[in-house]
């Protein structure tokens, strides 16, 4: 026991009940802000009754926790939460305020907006808060069970609501309860006496984690609907149930990853499901977006209905720009985010088409895999594998 840690953990404590408070007053105030708008009395209250359990809940784990406010289990414990930490809190403040409209239709109106605009911002303080971590050099135990807590509930909030919303079908569910289902697993193993082999540490589960939440953030925008965020939705959900499902072969000893065997088919795997099909897709994204331009050229009334002339020739160029820079594999993510634009942007405008599902399907994947191999310029891989915040050591000069 370290001298302060007596003192410091008060402190902790003393903060723990500000958070307490701050998330009170968040959910009293949403709840008179809903009565005066288009909520009914009783709709509001059960809003502010969702919001106020899932943060309980968060506190909760969040007093559980308190004691590993320290970078190692044998560091002093430190008095601050950090700013790291408090992002995180506020990211947690959002889970909560969506949580609020679970189990009930679409609001309607500027509300049905909501749920889209918390998890994008939850989205952008999950790359903060480690940002901030590392830069003041406050980063704890505490955070990591914070992220990783807070991911999940998020995660399963966001799901439940899209497909409370109809934007993904109900087996996604399952992959919500994925994580949860992991961990019991593992404890249900330990009370059995068989073991739990270790994890090998992975970029791909991470970079597939982050695409997914990103995903999320997306389909729950009110402008999407199925059949296209179906065909996004297997996409990601298949990844990550794939990640998951590799994963415990690995805890139940039936995959060796430090085995021969399997490093060779491994690296086999990655290099086609990483190099080679992502080249594939590269090489029909000009093909596919020109198939849609065209189709969009035939109809071009419909774009222009309402808006200036100048619409369909600049999203003629915007798409060709995006079909080539993904052909060559110059920042081939960001150029297939711009050809699932255009294809959602097309279905939003005249409905659903195959080549625009086709081409919806062929840039989700692309966004998904990556860019593929040989390609020309891929920084975006870099910073999808490099942690924010985290300083590159530079390289020693030569003597």
């Amino acid at each position: 026991m370290f001298p302060n840690s007596a003192s410091s953990l008060a402190r902790l404590r003393r903060q723990w009940q500000i958070a307490v408070g701050v998330g009170g007053l968040v959910v009293v105030a949403g709840y008179f802000w809903l009565r005066q708008g288009d909520l009914s009395p009783a709709r509001s209250l059960q809003w502010a009754v969702l919001a106020a359990l899932l943060l309980a809940v968060e506190m909760l784990v969040l007093r559980r926790n308190l004691h590993k406010n320290r970078p190692t289990p044998d560091s002093p414990l430190r008095s601050s939460l950090g700013w790291g930490n408090a992002v995180t809190l506020a990211r947690g403040a959002a889970y909560g305020l969506m949580a609020g409209f679970l189990f009930a239709p679409r609001p309607g109106g500027l509300l049905d907006w909501a749920a889209a605009i918390l998890y994008s911002a939850a989205i952008v303080a999950d790359y903060c808060d480690g940002y901030l971590a590392r830069i003041t050099n406050h980063t704890t135990l505490l955070g990591e069970v914070l992220d990783i807590e807070f991911d999940g509930l998020g995660m399963l909030v966001a799901m439940a609501l899209a497909v409370q919303y109809g934007q993904l079908p109900e087996a996604v569910l399952l992959l919500a309860a994925s994580r949860p289902l992991f961990l019991w697993g593992m404890k249900l193993r330990e009370r059995w006496g068989l073991p739990n082999h270790p994890m090998t540490p992975s970029d791909e589960r991470r970079i597939a984690a982050g695409l997914l939440m990103g995903f999320m953030g997306i389909v729950l925008w009110p402008v999407f609907a199925p059949p296209a965020t179906h065909i996004a939705g297997a996409v990601f959900g298949g990844a990550v149930a794939a990640s998951f499902l590799r994963d415990w072969l690995v805890v139940i000893g039936w995959l060796k990853p430090t085995s021969p065997a399997y490093i060779r088919w491994r690296a086999r795997l990655k290099t086609i499901i990483f190099e080679r099909i992502p080249l594939l897709l590269r090489l029909a994204s000009l093909p596919a977006a020109t198939l849609l331009l065209w189709s969009i050229v035939r109809i071009a009334g419909l774009w222009t209905n309402g808006l200036p002339s100048a619409v369909v020739p600049l999203l003629i160029g915007l798409g060709l720009l995006a079909g080539i820079t993904a052909l060559l594999g110059v920042i081939a993510r960001l150029a297939a985010i711009g050809l699932v634009a255009l294809a959602c942007a097309d279905t939003v405008v005249r409905g659903d088409s195959p080549e625009a599902l086709a081409l919806l399907a062929l840039g989700v994947l692309l966004v998904a895999l990556g860019n593929g191999s040989p390609a020309l310029w891929t920084p975006d891989e870099r910073l999808l594998r490099r942690r924010a915040g985290v300083r590159t050591p530079a390289p020693e000069r030569p003597a």
